[in-house]
């Protein structure tokens, strides 16, 4: 999506726990910074607001005309199958519809991919330090 407004509706599944959700609002401002077309919001399953829906309709009055959800999850399991999918109206199998007046789409999660492996390596290596110190 060069050069074109968008929305963007990073999802998180919400927790009691708080730092579930400042990571999703973290990695949300930092993926706004590296898509500066984006208008990023972000949206949660359970437990923490916005809501999803809420999170859509947010998007009121920016003048973006086209959505991509994405869900900030590793794996591909019932919340990404269903849960979500459910929440935004998507029947199965469905990647695209129509809400609002909005064109959004469906992004898949994270899942295997070098840049997750890296990063994952990066993590063992931090743990290592504990030996040394």
């Amino acid at each position: 999506m060069e050069n074109q407004k968008f929305g963007l509706l990073v999802v998180g599944h919400g927790s009691s726990m708080p730092y579930n959700q400042e990571l999703i609002e973290d990695v949300a401002a930092r993926m706004a910074k590296k898509m500066p077309d984006a208008v990023v919001r972000v949206g949660f399953m359970n437990m923490n607001k916005p809501t999803i829906k809420d999170g859509l309709d947010s998007f009121d009055g920016t003048g973006v005309k086209k959505i991509v959800v994405f869900p900030l999850f590793l794996a591909r399991g019932v919340h990404i199958k269903e849960d979500i999918p459910n929440l935004i109206g998507l029947k199965e199998g469905q990647k695209r519809i129509t809400y609002n007046g909005y064109d959004i789409v469906y992004a898949d999660p994270l899942g295997s991919d070098d840049l997750i492996a890296e990063l994952s390596c990066r993590r063992v290596t931090q743990a290592f330090a504990v030996y040394e110190s």
